[in-house]
């Protein structure tokens, strides 16, 4: 985050600004929405389940109506992975296969899901248990959410917001409805995922109370017709069986309970600022 001025010669960074700082794989974070507390988010390190450090793999964006920033975190399954199934130098092609398929029949459901598992891309988990499967298997629950970060306020902790869901995120495209309430439209950018959209529960008011507006709300997936027209389904305990918790952290398996509508990597969503109309772009699927 940086402030920047516009002088005699252009634009330039203000050096000395309050305002500049550095978000990284280490920063604080608190967590807010159903997944808050929940077993599957609470860690050694924090065994009370609401504050998680860093953000990971951030891809697209988005601005909220109140001037705060909307990061996304993408692959971050590329940063778990289990330490043991790392291979040594000089290690034979089998005791290699070995170890990683011992790696991977440890591998849950969910994890499957979201591709995390056996060697890592960055192989974090060779030097910090934190991204060690085998030491901290919740830590990925913790990973894979919008993140919101006021920049005018330094001082200000960062918020994961489970309430809108965790997938791999592109971006959050939000906007204000005529009822005052607030979408934010989510693709879930990898080949077979969904389309998502979160509805505030309470309208935006400028200069009001934000805090609920990405807490309290419903979390919605896309299910598209043969004839091109569509349905928004609600991820509800009634419509997927699954608590509020688990469909915060577990949001594909709860897509695809309603029968969500696989597309062609859901990747950058906008919305139009004068008509009700949004737009996606599909990257590929072979």
């Amino acid at each position: 985050v940086m402030e920047v001025a516009q002088g005699a010669e252009g634009w330039s960074v203000v050096m000395d600004s309050p305002m500049n700082r550095r978000i990284d794989h280490t920063t604080p974070m608190m967590l807010t929405g159903p997944a808050v507390g929940h077993d599957l988010m609470k860690t050694a390190a924090d065994p009370e389940g609401r504050t998680v450090l860093g953000t990971l793999n951030n891809c697209g964006a988005g601005r909220t109506p109140w001037g705060t920033y909307l990061t996304c975190e993408e692959n971050f399954n590329g940063y778990f992975g289990f330490s043991a199934a790392i291979p040594a130098e000089g290690e034979s092609d089998d005791a290699k296969k070995a170890k990683l398929d011992a790696a991977n029949a440890a591998r849950t459901d969910a994890m499957k899901r979201y591709g995390i598992g056996g060697v890592s891309r960055y192989r974090y988990e060779q030097f910090d248990a934190r991204f060690d499967l085998a030491q901290t298997p919740n830590e990925p629950n913790r990973h894979g959410y919008i993140v919101e970060i006021d920049p005018a306020r330094p001082d200000a902790m960062p918020v994961k917001h489970t309430a809108l869901g965790r997938i791999k995120h592109e971006n959050a495209a939000s906007v204000v409805a005529r009822d005052g309430r607030v979408v934010v439209y989510m693709g879930d950018d990898e080949r077979g995922e969904f389309l998502y959209r979160w509805v505030s529960r309470d309208a935006y008011v400028p200069g009001g109370d934000t805090s609920t507006l990405l807490v309290e709300g419903m979390l919605s997936v896309a299910r598209f017709a043969p004839d091109g027209t569509g349905e928004w389904l609600d991820l509800t305990p009634e419509t997927t069986g699954m608590t509020a918790a688990e469909i915060a952290i577990h949001t594909r398996m709860a897509g695809s309970k309603v029968g969500a509508t696989t597309m062609d990597r859901p990747e950058w969503v906008a919305v139009n600022p004068v008509a009700i109309e949004a737009y996606c772009a599909l990257t590929n699927n072979s």
